[in-house]
């Protein structure tokens, strides 16, 4: 993996961006730990993580992204964790030599959620952006949201594929990338169990709709291609807004936006909000707040825009 501008692609929290080797290595991994790889690699990169780092995932925060309870989120991100602790994947180094390693080194369980130490490897993969290590990015609060064992696996696929309206997958593609047992053989459970009930959870809740068919040699199906096509969006008229409401501020500009975040986290006044190890992950997640203040309780965006009021030279 060549490191030549690693670092030069920045996105907002409500944008997640992954590169594709991370997704191929999916396999057999349970809907939650493919969130926190999703969730862990912003973070990682806005702190420039080491082996020696800890990602905290905030069960507050993947309660709130995943739409489930916070009761529930803790238990599933420890499950999860777990399970990422004993996993390993293989991949082929620059010499073509085959190499396994493990996703993650250890997981800790605070009060607020779980710290994870990631392999170097693995770091790679999470922060490196650049044309020589291809990547996918969607929105955050999209594909959190999809709970079906193999939607993340093909929203992914459709927004890797999206520009080229479609792709093909063989059948032992399909098995070998996301690790499907030997019962979906079957066509009718294959079906019915990855590719309806994925497609169809898409197709409702995304910005992209997918359609498949069959690929046959003779009258044996020997793989699916799919159809990829972005919905229309509606237009809307947007109403002049009061500048005493919390949304004012979503035409803040990125640097405005970078300034004030990082200003805001260090007020006492809101350190009660933060579940997270340091500042600059924080500031990262008032960002967010700043970009869309209804990714959050109304009485928390409120307090964060009284503060930027108070203490920033703030203009609306």
């Amino acid at each position: 993996m060549n490191k030549e501008n690693s670092y030069d692609k920045s996105y907002p929290v409500t944008t997640m961006a992954i590169q594709n080797k991370v997704t191929e290595c999916f396999k057999s991994m349970s809907v939650d730990e493919k969130r926190i790889l999703i969730m862990a690699s912003p973070i990682a990169r806005n702190i420039d993580a080491s082996e020696q780092d800890q990602i905290l995932i905030s069960a507050q925060q993947f309660a709130d992204d995943c739409g489930i309870k916070v009761n529930s989120a803790y238990k599933q991100i420890e499950n999860a964790s777990k399970k990422l602790v004993d996993r390993s994947f293989s991949y082929v180094n620059d010499r073509g030599k085959k190499v396994y390693s493990n996703w993650v080194i250890d997981a800790t369980y605070e009060d607020a959620g779980i710290s994870l130490r990631f392999t170097s490897i693995v770091l790679v993969m999470l922060k490196i952006l650049d044309k020589y290590n291809p990547y996918t990015r969607y929105k955050k609060d999209v594909v959190l949201k999809l709970k079906k064992d193999y939607s993340i696996d093909f929203y992914h696929l459709a927004k890797k594929n999206q520009a080229k309206n479609g792709f093909e997958l063989t059948l032992d593609e399909m098995f070998t990338e996301f690790g499907l047992p030997e019962s979906y053989r079957d066509l009718r459970n294959l079906k019915r169990r990855v590719l309806k009930s994925s497609l169809d959870e898409i197709n409702e809740f995304t910005d992209v709709t997918v359609d498949y068919s069959p690929v046959k040699k003779g009258r044996s199906v020997v793989g699916f291609k799919f159809t990829v096509k972005e919905k229309s969006k509606p237009k809307l008229i947007a109403p002049e807004r009061d500048p005493k409401t919390i949304d004012i501020f979503c035409n803040l500009s990125d640097a405005q936006i970078n300034k004030y975040s990082a200003i805001l986290s260090k007020l006492s006044e809101l350190s009660d909000l933060s579940n997270f190890q340091d500042y600059p992950s924080f500031a990262l997640w008032i960002s967010g707040i700043l970009r869309d203040p209804k990714s959050v309780r109304e009485e928390t965006a409120k307090r964060i825009f009284k503060a930027l009021h108070s203490k920033t030279d703030f203009k609306p």
